[in-house]
This record gives C-alpha cells, sequence and structure tokens, in this order.
C-alpha cells in the first residue's frame, strides 16, 4: 500500500479561520471609523460609542468564534498517521 506525505490540512484550515478572523475585524474597524467620520461624529461620548462598536465588539466576535470542525476524512487521515 502506497504511503503519502501527511497534509497539513487541519493546521492550515486554523491559519485560514484565524486570517478570516483578523480580516473582518479589520474591516469591521475601518467601516465603523469611516461611517461615524461621514455621519459627522463630533461629541466625545459618541466617539466612546464608536470605539466600543469598532474595538470591543470584533474582540468579544474573536473569543467567540470558532474554528470549523474537521471533516471525516481530515479525521481518518489524520488516524491513518
Amino acid at each position: 500500500m502506497e504511503q503519502r506525505a501527511p497534509t497539513a490540512g487541519s493546521y492550515t484550515r486554523l491559519m485560514i479561520s484565524e486570517n478570516n478572523k483578523t480580516l473582518m475585524i479589520i474591516v469591521w474597524s475601518v467601516a465603523v471609523v469611516l461611517t461615524a467620520i461621514a455621519l459627522g461624529v463630533t461629541a466625545v461620548s459618541n466617539w466612546v460609542v464608536v470605539a466600543c462598536l469598532a474595538g470591543v465588539l470584533p474582540l468579544v466576535v474573536r473569543i467567540l468564534w470558532r474554528a470549523p470542525e474537521q471533516t471525516i476524512s481530515e479525521r481518518i487521515n489524520e488516524a491513518r498517521r
């Protein structure tokens, strides 16, 4: 039986998930700040709300966002190694 080289399936899956999280946080934060600027937010209290929406909310999502589950074929291949 032919032996295949191990793949980095689960590692790359986690890397893609982490990259997606980071990209989504950056896009969200920039969009919130640009929207606040476009709306003409000037009050300090309003900027505190914008900062919470742009920073705190994505951090909570990042903590709660789980990596996708391993597929059955990935589990089988991992078990065969």
